[in-house]
């Protein structure tokens, strides 16, 4: 018999897999973390990109922030991969449930949204989804504090991608992926809050997030889709209390963790 195959093809079909779930990760966070550079670059060298500015700015922390690192963080490590699939898994489902309310298919989110789906296809990771711990009842209360106005944001720009037929805000998807944002803020922050320290990199990622749109707004306050003065400032200190309390979380938890002989 043939070294490294059993009679099943076994270890080999789960290599294959494994390579095929690695070059499909690294694919998503290449392309991603290249588009959304673009979409940086080309929004300040493009004259006629100035009116997108905000929406620009969403586009490219939805890719760079909010997706990319989590897509590294699952090609690096296939055999432990499960948190950070779970964590594509919440901002998948945000972009299917925002589309839904859009009544739009974004062609541009929905090749990632299928990938995700073939990354668990192709899984091999031994880690649980939902690992020991308590959940964080402040970052729970704070995720809950911010639910109701980012839900109120993600439906009004899904109502404009609706009624929309005539703006290039419409054409290039800016309403449903703004709407796609908030609402997957909103679920990674959620995960964080049940475990803190297993999901610290969801509860950057969203706090992240929410505080460049909140700072995004500010800038551009004028622009379309930008959060009113005094959100954005809620939205800002909101998103940094939500960072301190994640990282006192992470490091009450280690600390735990290292005094444990179990």
């Amino acid at each position: 018999m043939e070294e490294g195959k059993s009679e099943t093809g076994g270890p080999v079909q789960r290599t294959g897999r494994r390579t095929a779930f690695r070059v499909i990760a690294y694919l998503m966070a290449a392309s991603g973390g290249a588009f959304g550079l673009f979409t940086v670059v080309f929004g300040i060298v493009d004259e006629s990109q100035k009116i997108h500015s905000l929406h620009n700015v969403v586009v490219a922390s939805l890719l760079l922030i909010l997706s990319a690192p989590a897509a590294i963080a699952a090609a690096r490590s296939p055999e432990h991969s499960r948190r950070p699939l779970v964590h594509l898994a919440a901002v998948g489902i945000a972009g299917i449930f925002t589309m839904a309310m859009s009544l739009t298919i974004d062609t541009f989110a929905l090749p990632f949204v299928l990938l995700v789906g073939v990354l668990w296809a192709l899984r091999q990771s031994r880690d649980p989804a939902l690992p020991e711990g308590r959940p964080s009842p402040i970052l729970f209360a704070l995720t809950l504090a911010a639910a109701i106005p980012l839900v109120v944001y993600a439906w009004g720009q899904a109502e404009l991608q609706r009624v929309d037929d005539f703006s290039e805000h419409d054409q290039f998807f800016h309403w449903v992926e703004t709407s796609f944002y908030a609402v997957a803020v909103l679920l990674l922050g959620l995960l964080a809050s049940v475990r803190p320290a297993a999901y610290r990199l969801s509860g950057w990622s969203a706090a992240a997030a929410l505080a460049i749109l909140a700072g995004a707004s500010l800038v551009f306050a004028d622009y379309p889709s930008a959060l009113n003065s005094p959100w954005a400032w809620a939205a800002l200190a909101g998103s940094l209390t939500f960072i301190g309390v994640l990282e006192w979380e992470s490091r009450r938890k280690s600390t735990h963790g290292a005094a444990d002989p179990t």
